[in-house]
């Protein structure tokens, strides 16, 4: 197989994608429920960003923050946050979940109404895209999460604005994550869009700097140089590291579920069958074929048939 072929990067040869609709229907749910479920963390996902966007528009929120090697500090966010949120790696992740279940809920109604979707039409390339989309948003997530609370969050905040938007942008993220992993019926990600994976979390590194540039501030305290070059490099490997970790946990945990999935369907059809069998013994029909002599004439002696 090369390695710069659609087949190499999970993208079928064959003119019908997904042929198995795994994006859009479930194990455990129809394919309906499984759209209205996406629809609803589409809905929350944008909500809570309009909501968090108005709220600063004309009010301060404060942030506590820290690092492993930085001690605690206070950000002040308002209006200017809004524009500056786009720099940020949660808040990007957030965008990116929102998009997502806004696009595959569209596929899955339209699976659920028509038993065809778009994404059995598209060109080859937006295909891979969308693979590749669904590993990003079943991944990062988690590494938004684990870093926040790991390493970053220096307490509670006060305010009740900004106790929601911790749980939902660090806390909600990872748990609508959790959802898609466990609902769809998905294959596993091929291991080369690990490298993806990778190679958009550098390209984020660079776009914190440009911030910088532009803007005139770190995103994260940890990319100042004053703390040290050493702690940079320290924090990108174990970024690094931890995403790696995560995506194939990941990848294990969809493989473990459709494992889980076959062999509670392949129990289910013995069930079926077994309750078959035991109804047809309980009743008067037979369950095998019975075939049916015609009875033979004799004569009797007058000739007469009997």
């Amino acid at each position: 197989m090369k390695l710069f072929t659609y087949e190499a990067w999970g993208v079928p040869s064959a003119d019908f994608f997904d042929i198995s609709t795994t994006f859009v229907t479930s194990h455990f749910v129809s394919p309906l429920v499984l759209a209205l479920i996406r629809a609803v963390l589409c809905v929350y996902t944008f909500t809570t960003i309009i909501v968090s966007y108005s709220w600063l528009a004309s009010n301060t929120a404060t942030i506590g923050l820290k690092d492993v090697n930085i001690g605690s500090y206070e950000i002040q966010q308002s209006e200017h946050a809004i524009g500056q949120s786009f720099s940020f790696f949660t808040f990007l992740t957030f965008w990116s979940l929102g998009f997502y279940f806004l696009v595959s809920s569209l596929h899955t109604f339209m699976f659920a109404f028509r038993n065809r979707t778009w994404l059995h039409d598209w060109p080859k390339i937006l295909r891979l895209m969308h693979s590749v989309y669904y590993s990003c948003v079943t991944s990062m997530p988690f590494l938004v999460t684990i870093v926040f609370w790991g390493t970053m969050n220096s307490g509670w905040p006060a305010g009740r604005f900004e106790q929601w938007m911790n749980l939902s942008v660090h806390g909600l993220n990872s748990v609508f994550a959790i959802v898609e992993i466990v609902l769809s019926a998905t294959k596993a990600p091929p291991f080369s869009y690990l490298s993806i994976v990778l190679l958009l979390l550098s390209a984020y590194l660079g776009l914190a700097y440009l911030t910088r540039y532009t803007q005139g501030f770190y995103v994260y305290e940890w990319m100042n140089p004053a703390h040290g070059n050493v702690s940079i490099i320290l924090h990108v490997l174990g970024y690094a590291a931890g995403m790696i970790t995560i995506f194939f946990l990941v990848s294990s945990t969809i493989r473990l579920r459709n494992m889980l999935a076959r062999q509670l369907s392949q129990r289910r059809d013995t069930d079926i069958q077994e309750k078959g069998v035991k109804l047809d013994d309980a009743s008067d029909t037979w369950s095998s074929d019975v075939s049916m002599c015609r009875p033979q004439t004799s004569r009797r002696n007058d000739g007469s048939i009997v």
